[in-house]
């Protein structure tokens, strides 16, 4: 009866696999809800592990030359990720990506002219211990997931200066969002999830915590994740 029950629901899943695989190569779906539908739409285990607000910093929000954006909105099928999304803010639209902290890649991608994000993959999975391409993908799927559920339908904060990411197109911040009753920055939660990396620029929070003191922080909080086997830190062959 157990082999009865495993086979179908390798076959159920195989077919829920096709139908995403389909209606994405038709069109009918984005990436993002493919990603969301091929993990059922729900939490992924490795987005699960409680993270208790007290081991986050305190929110403040005035403070470090940063402006605060109130009553922000996800815009969603905006190729958002785990750590850059689309936002609406009163009557304009942003694309916001978080300080301190990077997602994995959700997916293999090959661009025009033969070029690849092969290579970061590689160096996202180094990161976590040694990951493979197809593990890193998982927790970059798991972190995109998580984002879009913590963020779809509620409105959040975020603190920025305006500091561009490369070019005009998107921008620096730190985001805001409701946890456990309280308010945390999100680029901390996803590092004591085990869902993100401590990499890219960072900045001086509110509170008058210098932007080195808090990567200091951020990797006391990875040392936990990691020690508790949260996200990618769970995964076999990380270490």
């Amino acid at each position: 009866m157990k082999k009865q029950k495993s086979l179908g629901s390798i076959i159920l899943g195989l077919l829920v696999a096709a139908l995403v695989w389909f209606l994405k190569e038709r069109g009918i779906i984005t990436d993002e809800q493919a990603s969301t539908w091929s993990s059922g739409g729900g939490q992924s285990e490795l987005s699960k592990g409680e993270v208790e607000v007290a081991r986050l910093s305190p929110v403040r929000e005035q403070g470090a030359g940063l402006e605060l954006l109130q009553d922000c909105q996800l815009i969603l099928g905006r190729n958002n990720d785990g750590d850059s999304f689309h936002v609406r803010h009163g009557n304009r639209e942003s694309e916001f990506r978080l300080y301190f902290v990077d997602t994995p890649e959700s997916q293999f991608k090959t661009y025009r002219g033969g070029e690849s994000n092969g290579e970061r993959l590689a160096e996202q999975g180094r990161y976590f211990g040694g990951l493979a391409q197809e593990a890193t993908t998982e927790v970059g799927r798991a972190a995109k997931v998580f984002v879009k559920r913590l963020l779809e339908g509620s409105s959040f904060k975020v603190l920025t200066k305006w500091e561009d990411v490369y070019g005009p197109d998107r921008q620096y911040g730190f985001v805001i969002v409701p946890w456990e009753g309280s308010e945390v920055y999100l680029h901390e939660l996803l590092v004591a999830k085990g869902l993100a990396r401590i990499h890219t620029r960072g900045a001086d929070l509110p509170q008058g915590r210098s932007w080195r003191k808090q990567k200091d922080f951020l990797k006391t909080l990875e040392k936990e994740s990691k020690s508790r086997k949260l996200g990618a830190w769970g995964i076999s062959g990380s270490h």
